[in-house]
């Protein structure tokens, strides 16, 4: 997939979607080519997963039992990127997804909906930002879930309150308890996606060809380097380019990042996941 930087240091260069995704590919005497990749993506998920409850959640203290619940359970529909897709991409190259903090009051205020089945007072949402290709901003949008469907023409906010929400992330005792776990390198703030990324998410199809119609996302950390290697050594059914993964991956271990699995979820004994951050390929 294409990989574009972004020049707008207010959206930074980092967590570059799917900058990673041609470095393994699958041995030609393997017979099913599409288990074989959601098995990879299934099991390189759930330790992301498993690595962030032990590692960088587990460092947040409190604010781990804040997020937990709600990106465990943060659905996005389809219809949602299809949306961004058709209105933005003629217009521009890419769309970024910032980490914001949002409180109850925050969240009614936007939905209309007082129905918040918690009693948490703040979550853990993205900012979806289409830019142009100058990489300003074109409109921000939050995604939300517990029921909320997307609608561009309600759920845009305007640029103030956009930087005041990824602020509320930045100046939150999670984002500098991860930041200390990480030190000296500093924490992801946001996740880059090119339109053809976003276009592959709307095309992807299940092991009998139908489209996926929703995305769950989880929070997820980088795991090491040397992880990767034992588990390409361990499973011979995979063509791994081990120097050109360590040349991309440094620097990027025990970086936050969000793990997406798609739904309905057909795949017989594994879940089919992609890394919205894609630091694993």
């Amino acid at each position: 997939m294409e990989t574009l930087e972004l020049k707008n240091p207010e959206f930074g260069t980092e967590a570059i979607g799917n900058k990673l995704a041609d470095l393994v590919s699958l041995r030609k005497e393997r017979t099913n080519p599409l288990v074989a990749a959601g098995h990879m993506d299934h099991d390189i998920g759930i330790m992301f997963m498993f690595q962030a409850k032990k590692g960088v959640l587990s460092n947040s203290g409190a604010a781990s039992k804040l997020v937990n619940p709600f990106l465990n359970s943060y659905s996005v529909d389809i219809s949602t990127f299809e949306t961004l897709f058709k209105t933005f991409s003629p217009q521009g190259k890419g769309i970024k997804f910032e980490f914001i903090f949002i409180s109850q009051q925050d969240y009614i205020k936007y939905t209309g909906s007082t129905n918040v089945s918690t009693g948490a007072t703040e979550f853990l949402y993205f900012v979806a930002t289409p830019l142009d290709h100058n990489d300003s901003a074109m409109g921000h949008y939050i995604i939300f879930n517990l029921g909320h469907k997307f609608e561009a023409s309600m759920d845009f906010i305007s640029s103030e309150e956009r930087r005041t929400l990824h602020d509320n992330y930045l100046s939150s005792q999670f984002y500098s308890n991860m930041n200390a776990y990480r030190a000296p390198l500093m924490q992801a703030e946001g996740i880059y996606y090119t339109w053809a990324d976003i276009n592959k998410i709307l095309n992807e199809r299940n092991i009998d060809g139908r489209l996926y119609k929703e995305v769950q996302f989880f929070l997820g950390e980088v795991i090491e380097l040397d992880i990767i290697r034992e588990y390409f050594r361990d499973n011979p059914y995979y063509v791994f380019d081990d120097v050109a993964y360590a040349a991309a991956y440094g620097g990027n271990e025990k970086r936050l990042t969000t793990i997406g699995k798609y739904l309905p979820d057909d795949l017989v004994g594994k879940e089919v996941f992609f890394d919205m951050g894609s630091l694993y390929p």
